[in-house]
């Protein structure tokens, strides 16, 4: 019946995804809701929650279900009386505005390819006496914002496996930096060199693997009956797989040296529900690693080795990949590199203002008095400055 009575319910947020930082603090999830009623209701209060919730996916007797726990909530009163007894709302249209502040760490959100570990959901509430709720919900993605995203003193951090195998084949794969934002592409570079000519690269196949592991403290009941202490869960996804082919290469005639050397590359999925971020933390754990496997053939086509290597890497999120909306901009790493600007050099800097001044002026080589006007506040100073000789060496004080 209540239902019936409202016409129109909608909660619209400011921001879809969020990121923290201490630079950006304090951060709020805000937004407006919209109401518009048929008749006069009455209702005890009408609010907003934010709420982060941990989900562990259990088998149980009735098939499977999820194990939760609450690790964020914070609320916002938009409507009472201030006897907090039921008061009568007009008919029409009603909007709210809302602004839950944020502290500076939080739980990050963790979704991903077959899972949702971790999200946060703002729920605007309308509780009516001796009556079921009426609940209007929205999800919101909130991150923080990496230390790789805020210090231009982290160095790229490129991997490079070498190796030989059984088989008498080099081989040598890299990367160019193991931390990769969400869903950019970045280049592997692969090089291969059979020792003996009988071995010929058949298929390189590239793979992005997502590992997750979760886990909740189990309960008393759980305890004494199962006797454990955590509920866990783990799964492994491949998030991104390509193949290619060399078995129609004819460029490098029989007689001559053979050897491999190509650059390929590997795009992310642009999905927030496809791929996770990398994170460590206690209740949940996922790591990414790029596997690269190469097969080569003998003369007759048979399979003569094959080579398997893994490389972990970190994916992480930054506003410069997700928008406002939860919208993703893949970009490519090299770009995204190449575009930083990192403080310059130490003997790039440009000279003090007072020194190039004095200097200046000090034309004739005669001590000289510059005034120099600066604006550190809204009045004027003036500082006179005295060109002076340079103070002796160590060794002529000694």
């Amino acid at each position: 019946m209540f239902r019936k009575q409202i016409t129109r319910s909608e909660l619209s947020l400011d921001q879809a995804c969020i990121f923290i930082s201490e630079d950006r603090h304090p951060v709020s999830v805000t937004g407006r809701l919209n109401l518009t009623l048929a008749q006069v209701v009455s209702v005890k209060s009408i609010k907003v929650r934010l709420r982060g919730i941990f989900a562990i996916p259990i088998e149980g007797i009735m098939g499977s279900e999820n194990r939760k726990q609450i690790t964020f909530e914070r609320e916002q009163p938009l409507a009472s009386s201030k006897t907090l007894n039921a008061f009568q709302m007009p008919a029409g249209d009603h909007a709210f505005l809302f602004d839950i502040p944020l502290p500076s760490k939080v739980f990050d959100t963790a979704t991903g390819p077959n899972h949702q570990y971790h999200t946060y959901r703002v729920e605007a509430i309308i509780e009516r006496r001796l009556k079921s709720d009426f609940v209007v919900s929205q999800p919101v993605r909130i991150y923080q914002v990496s230390d790789l995203e805020t210090s231009y003193l982290t160095p790229h951090c490129p991997l490079t496996l070498e190796g030989h195998s059984d088989e008498n084949i080099q081989y040598c794969l890299s990367i160019t930096d193991r931390n990769v934002p969400f869903g950019c592409t970045f280049p592997v570079e692969c090089w291969f060199a059979p020792l003996l000519k009988y071995a010929k690269l058949n298929t390189v196949t590239i793979k992005v693997i997502e590992k997750q592991t979760a886990r909740l403290d189990a309960t008393a009941a759980e305890s004494a009956q199962h006797n454990m202490r955590f509920i866990t869960a783990a799964q492994s996804q491949t998030v991104f797989s390509k193949t290619i082919d060399f078995s129609r290469d004819e460029s490098v005639d029989d007689d001559s040296e053979i050897e491999w050397r190509f650059t390929t590359p590997v795009s992310l999925p642009q999905c927030l529900d496809a791929c996770s971020q990398s994170m460590s933390t206690k209740p949940l754990k996922i790591i990414h690693e790029l596997s690269i496997t190469a097969e080569f053939r003998n003369e007759a086509g048979d399979v003569a080795a094959v080579i398997t290597e893994v490389m972990p890497f970190k994916i992480y999120m930054t506003p410069n990949a997700i928008g406002d909306n939860a919208s993703i901009h893949g970009q490519d790493i090299q770009l995204m590199q190449g575009s930083q600007s990192p403080p310059p050099a130490y003997s790039d800097h440009f000279s003090d203002l007072i020194v190039s001044a004095a200097t200046q002026l000090n034309i004739c080589e005669q001590p000289m008095m510059a005034e120099i006007n600066s604006a550190r506040s809204s009045s004027e100073q003036s500082a006179s400055i005295h060109t002076m000789e340079p103070a002796p060496r160590y060794e002529q004080v000694v």
